[in-house]
């Protein structure tokens, strides 16, 4: 008879998703900390353009690319947590 009744939910902190979102959260960080890393040990490295005579610099070029690693690692996130999931 106890077959026939669902057993309760209880969260499980160990999933490999939760795992793999620290582990992405951390890299993450990590490429965060090392764009504003980069701007306290030298800012000039940062302000200086990406070509002579262009406005861009490489601070723009930096902030863009943590912005698609978000991005990426978030997509990456998704797809790998959903395929553990359908597990």
């Amino acid at each position: 008879m106890s077959a026939d009744r669902p057993t309760p939910y209880t969260p499980n902190n160990d999933l490999p998703q939760a795992r793999l979102g620290w582990i992405m959260a951390l890299i993450q960080t990590l490429i965060y900390g090392t764009f504003v890393g980069t701007f306290i040990v030298s800012p000039a490295t940062m302000t200086r353009p990406i070509a002579p005579g262009m406005a861009v610099t490489v601070a723009t070029v930096g902030g863009l690319l943590v912005i698609l690693s978000t991005m990426v690692l978030t997509g990456l996130y998704v797809l790998t947590a959903n395929r553990l999931t359908a597990r």
